[in-house]
């Protein structure tokens, strides 16, 4: 009798040490994942890169490991275990978006306000917060277990040697603390370097007569006006733009060869002795000296080092809102996503006129990137032209989505009677380069095509004049 009680105890110590191993396991595995620290990987190079899952499993079986020794006694779960779960799953549902923490997350935080957060937050799956909330519920089990068990691995010599080897190879728990502290350092770095380009406005009163008027700017990227049909090019990748114009430039110039030297220099009145920006003299400055109001929606990033100068034209604006609140290429994000902010400020109530500026990402490098959403690609069969292909098709994207655009004005207007006017224009162009046995067009060399860029006016009064009849 006595035989089958110890052998029922020792059974159940077994089991329980199993369970407690599963447990711990996969809690480590939620709680890094929360963490962010193991989600640097996309998934598809974790499917193709064999190194890169044995790596995830030694960095969980490491953590597990080092859960071990503290989450059975009651002391060292409360004042370590615990807190750790707790941060890991506050942290969770962002880590399921930005990964672990960086500048671009850090800088998501401080430049979000209250609606943006909300809306944020109701974006995440709701299973990422039931991952959470599973991330407590499994620690504190674990930790019954281990204490019910009086599984104590701190006293296995062995166990605890090998121990300290894995977590001497590893040093992952440490890891979020101290890309946390980086990202706080960078993010401090890029909030000053944006704010060195605040200067205050040196505009004078100015006045706007007329009714109120919806002016639209949306500033395309990379985009050669050679390669758009309303410009002559021969396929016609631009059947809404050749139909609808009020004023179509021939001979309009770009202000730089690049993003920031071109549009800092377009949307200020620059020093033209010295060919640099005025930021005290800017287009969002004048509209609100005339009363009207301001607002940049924006798919570029917010800071970065392509991004900052312009980008601190846009927060000069009532309203400023960045898609992408890191570097430009921390995201690929659909200029189509810039339409939901857009319409829902051209359909809010004013009685005064309104300037709205779109920056986009246009057909900027790498143009194959940015057509993902549109049908009707254009093919080749030629692979030394199927970047060209990628261009040409972004230069159709834009004519959709400027479309898109003119669709939510003119419903607008149907309802509320208030007028409008579109301008397009684009930063700069690109040149043909070939690597290898390809052709791409790219800003790695600089010729006049940089400087040729299309302009744009499509007015709501004019009645969409035809292209045969618009202005040259």
């Amino acid at each position: 009798m006595k035989i089958l009680k110890l052998e029922s105890k020792i059974l159940i110590k077994i089991a329980s040490v199993i369970c407690f191993g599963i447990l711990l396991i996969v809690l480590s595995k939620f709680i890094l994942q929360g963490f962010g620290s193991i989600n640097h990987l996309p998934v598809s190079a974790l499917n193709t890169f064999p190194g890169a899952q044995i790596e995830k499993k030694l960095v969980i079986t490491i953590f597990a490991i080092f859960l071990s020794f503290f989450i059975a006694s009651k002391i060292t779960f409360y004042f370590i275990v615990f807190p750790i779960s707790i941060l890991s799953a506050l942290y969770s549902p962002i880590a399921s978006v930005y990964g672990a923490p960086d500048y671009q997350s850090v800088v998501s935080l401080l430049a979000t306000n209250f609606s943006e957060s909300v809306e944020f937050l109701s974006s995440i799956p709701v299973k990422q917060y039931g991952k959470s909330l599973l991330i407590i519920v499994m620690a504190i089990t674990c930790h019954l277990i281990g204490e019910k068990a009086k599984i104590k691995p701190w006293k296995n010599k062995t166990y605890v040697l090998l121990s300290c080897v894995f977590f001497v190879i590893a040093l992952e728990p440490t890891l979020f603390v101290r890309k946390l502290c980086l990202a706080i350092e960078v993010t401090k770095e890029k909030l000053a370097e944006l704010n060195k380009y605040s200067a205050n406005s040196s505009w004078q009163s100015s006045e706007r007569k007329g009714v109120p008027t919806d002016y639209i700017l949306i500033i395309g990227e990379s985009a050669r006006k050679d390669y758009f049909h309303a410009y002559g090019y021969p396929v016609s990748n631009t059947p809404f733009l050749d139909k609808n114009f009020s004023v179509k430039v021939d001979g309009m110039k770009a202000g730089g060869t690049y993003t920031i030297g071109s549009l800092t220099n377009m949307l200020t009145v620059p020093d033209k002795n010295k060919w640099s920006p005025r930021y005290d003299r800017s287009v969002i400055d004048l509209a609100k000296s005339a009363g009207i109001e301001t607002c940049w929606i924006s798919n570029q990033g917010m800071v970065g080092k392509w991004d900052t100068p312009v980008s601190a034209i846009g927060k000069k604006a009532d309203l400023s809102i960045f898609l992408n609140k890191g570097d430009y290429s921390e995201k690929n994000i659909s200029d189509f996503a810039l339409l939901k902010p857009f319409k829902n400020i051209i359909n809010r109530k004013s009685d005064q006129s309104r300037l709205i500026i779109l920056h986009t990402l246009g057909s900027h490098p790498d143009a194959c990137k940015r057509i993902t959403d549109i049908a009707d690609t254009y093919q080749t069969d030629d692979k030394s032209l199927s970047y060209i292909a990628c261009y040409v098709t972004s230069i159709k994207k834009a004519d959709q989505f400027i479309e898109k655009v003119f669709n939510i004005c003119q419903k607008e207007k149907v309802v509320s009677g208030r007028p409008f006017s579109i301008i397009y224009f684009s930063d700069h162009g690109n040149v043909h380069r070939t690597v290898g046995n390809k052709i791409l067009i790219n800003n790695n060399l600089t010729s006049k095509f940089h400087y040729d860029i299309p302009l744009i006016r499509i007015d709501s009064e004019e009645n969409s004049v035809s292209a045969g009849k618009g202005g040259g």
